[in-house]
């Protein structure tokens, strides 16, 4: 039984209404066994908006950032980097130290 967010660093306990909850059957189970195994994992609502499931062989179910949220990130250190580029430090410590 699910009891909270597949997130390690979340503990908001399970609520089937919201967030995403995927059910999983290991590729490696034999078709002649009289049963299959079935795991479930869920994400909490603001967890989904962030994470996505990933199945990693041997390491089981792990959770990745979404593609929306790491182009996010990208377009961050971009801008970033770009406004570092263009503003020496010097400029920047004058704009800091010496406006009034």
């Amino acid at each position: 039984m699910l009891e909270k967010c597949s997130n390690p660093e979340c503990d908001l306990p399970f609520d089937y209404r919201e967030g995403r909850l995927v059910r999983f059957s290991p590729a490696d189970t034999k078709p002649s066994e009289p049963f299959h195994c079935v795991e479930h994992f869920w994400l909490c609502g603001k967890c989904s908006e962030r994470y996505v499931f990933a199945h990693e062989r041997g390491a089981g179910m792990k959770i990745r950032l979404h593609p929306a949220a790491m182009r996010a990130i990208e377009e961050i250190k971009s801008l970033y980097s770009d406004f570092v580029r263009h503003e020496p430090k010097k400029q920047i410590n004058e704009k800091i130290f010496h406006d009034d």
